[in-house]
């Protein structure tokens, strides 16, 4: 069984320490964690039964507000997503800045491959192309600016050159660690659906012939669960990014008194 060992000094700056933090988190929010993905496993069946995408907005709206509760609690010192009618300062900044920077991502992964030629290709080699972009430029623009959005919440006026002078410390660490949060899920479940349809399962549609697909529904929602702790992750990420980075720090990098050298979401749930 998981423990809280990792909330310890001695645990707090490795990769290991942000994962177990990710773990614990979702443990102490568990009935929210199931809420959220029974929520996007809705509208993704809901799109499969009705043949069509109209629920793509509104399960970016439902991630986005998802990351929006985490980080409120891990910013505001709660550790536990409760009462969400309450502290939802920077909530509209969050979900506007955030958007801009997901507009800024897709307008440079479609731009750049078409800048340099790409788009004689075929239609799917085309998309495939844009996808490897955009897979490359989402977890680099949130490694040096994700902590913009978020800023506010922590009732933080820091601008856009702020986050930009926070990103820049540590880019390489941060931009593996948000690559895996965003994508090792996706790539998980496409080698999920892979296996499953080389054993000659149905695993893309949720309803066949009328008939709910038990295969698939167990598949969406292993997605889901792992594409929401995917999302805790990152948003942990960059809100211990955010707090070490706004922490005071003394002369010489020591400590003065009762300060402290750095910040970490660890220090908040100890």
């Amino acid at each position: 069984m998981f423990n809280d060992d990792i909330f310890h000094p001695e645990a707090r700056d490795g990769r290991g320490a942000m994962f177990g933090e990710a773990i614990s988190f979702v443990r102490r929010n568990l009935s929210f964690v199931c809420v959220v993905v029974a929520a996007n496993c809705a509208l993704v069946a809901f799109d499969d039964y009705s043949g069509g995408n109209k629920s793509n907005s509104a399960q970016f709206f439902v991630s986005l507000s998802f990351g929006f509760f985490i980080q409120n609690a891990i910013l505001n010192g709660d550790g536990k997503v409760s009462n969400l009618t309450s502290g939802m300062r920077g909530f509209g900044g969050y979900i506007w800045k955030n958007l801009l920077i997901i507009l800024v991502v897709i307008g440079i992964g479609i731009g750049a491959p078409v800048a340099f030629g790409a788009a004689s290709l075929s239609r799917n080699a085309f998309l495939l192309l844009c996808l490897a972009v955009i897979a490359m430029i989402l977890p680099l623009l949130l490694a040096l600016v994700g902590t913009w959005p978020i800023a506010g919440i922590a009732g933080s006026k820091s601008g856009l050159s702020a986050a930009f002078s926070r990103g820049k410390h540590g880019l390489v660490p941060t931009f593996l660690r948000l690559f895996a949060g965003l994508f090792l899920p996706f790539i998980g479940a496409l080698i999920l659906m892979t296996a499953a349809t080389s054993m000659s399962y149905t695993a893309d549609r949720i309803f066949s012939d009328g008939k709910l697909n038990l295969i698939a529904l167990a598949i969406l929602v292993i997605c889901q669960w792992a594409s929401t702790f995917g999302l805790y992750y990152v948003s942990i990420v960059l809100a211990r990014k955010l707090l070490s980075s706004e922490a005071p720090r003394p002369p010489n990098g020591g400590r003065q008194g009762n300060a402290v050298a750095a910040t970490s979401v660890s220090e908040i749930f100890e």
